[in-house]
C-alpha cells in the first residue's frame, strides 16, 4: 500500500510540475528553475495530502502483472499531458493581448527588430512587449494566478490520479483558441481603423503626389499615427484587456 501511496504523489508531481513550466506568465525566462521546482514540490506537497489517498486506492490493485512499468509510464504522460494542456488552455487569457501588439506593431512598421518575450521563448516587438506587461500585471492584479491554481486543484477532483477520465473535446479547444485570436483585434480595433483610413490617406496622397516619396514619410506617419493612437485608446484597450481576465477568471472557476 506504501508503493501505491508514493506513486499517487509522483503522479500527482507529474501534472503539477507540466502545469507550473507551462503555464505563462510562470513559464517565461524571468523566473529562475529552482523557484519552479520549488512551487512544484509546494503544490504536490499540499494536494498530496488530499488526493493521494483516494488515488492510491485505485492504483494498489493495478500495481500487478509484467506490464508494470509500461502501465507506470503511460500514467506518467498522461499526467503530464494533461498538466501541460490545462496550463496551455488558461495561457489563453494572454493570446489576445499578444496578437493586439503584432498587429499594430506590423501596421506600424516595428516588426524588423525583434525583443525577448517575457512570456516565452518566442521573439517579440515592442509594442507587442509593453502590452504583454500590462497583460502580465493585470494577471496578478485581478488574481488569475489565483484562479489558475483553483482550476489545477479542481482537476484532481474531475479528472483523479490513476483513474479513467474523458478527454476536452475538439471543439471546445479549436473554439478557445479561435475566440482568443478574434478578441485580439477586437481590443485592438479602434487602433487598427486609424492606422487603417491613415494607410487609405498616404496611398490617395501618392497618387495625387507622385513626387510623394511613401518610404521617407509614409512610415514616419504611419508610426506617428499608431502612437497617437495608442495613447489616445489605451483606456479602451486596458479595459477590453481587463474584462477578458475578468471573463477567463470566471470561466475557469467552474
Amino acid at each position: 500500500m506504501i508503493d501505491a501511496f508514493i506513486i499517487a504523489h509522483v503522479l500527482i508531481l507529474f501534472r503539477v510540475t507540466a502545469f507550473v513550466m507551462f503555464m505563462p506568465p510562470i513559464a517565461g525566462q524571468g523566473i529562475p528553475g529552482t523557484v519552479k521546482t520549488g512551487l512544484s514540490v509546494a503544490l504536490t506537497v499540499l494536494w498530496g495530502g488530499i488526493y493521494a489517498g483516494p488515488a492510491a486506492l485505485v492504483l494498489y490493485n493495478d500495481l500487478t502483472g509484467p506490464a508494470l512499468w509500461v502501465h507506470l509510464g503511460i500514467l506518467a504522460f498522461r499526467e503530464s499531458a494533461l498538466g501541460a494542456g490545462l496550463a496551455w488552455i488558461l495561457g489563453l487569457c494572454l493570446i489576445p493581448i499578444r496578437t493586439a501588439g503584432v498587429w499594430i506593431a506590423q501596421e506600424m512598421g516595428l516588426t524588423i527588430g525583434g525583443l525577448s518575450s517575457p512570456l516565452d521563448q518566442q521573439p517579440t516587438n515592442v509594442i507587442s512587449q509593453c502590452l504583454e506587461a500590462i497583460g502580465v500585471l493585470m494577471f496578478f492584479t485581478l488574481n488569475m494566478h489565483h484562479t489558475a491554481l483553483a482550476s489545477l486543484g479542481i482537476s484532481f477532483t474531475r479528472r483523479p490520479v490513476g483513474s479513467g477520465w474523458i478527454m476536452p473535446s475538439w471543439e471546445g479547444v479549436v473554439s478557445a483558441v479561435s475566440l482568443a485570436v478574434n478578441q485580439g483585434f477586437w481590443m485592438i480595433a479602434p487602433v487598427g481603423i486609424l492606422l487603417f483610413v491613415t494607410l487609405l490617406v498616404l496611398l490617395v496622397t501618392m497618387r495625387s503626389a507622385p513626387q510623394f516619396n511613401f518610404m521617407s514619410y509614409g512610415m514616419t506617419l504611419r508610426l506617428i499615427a499608431g502612437m497617437l493612437g495608442l495613447v489616445l485608446f489605451f483606456p479602451e484597450i486596458a479595459g477590453a484587456a481587463q474584462l477578458l481576465l475578468s471573463q477567463m477568471s470566471e470561466g475557469a472557476a467552474y
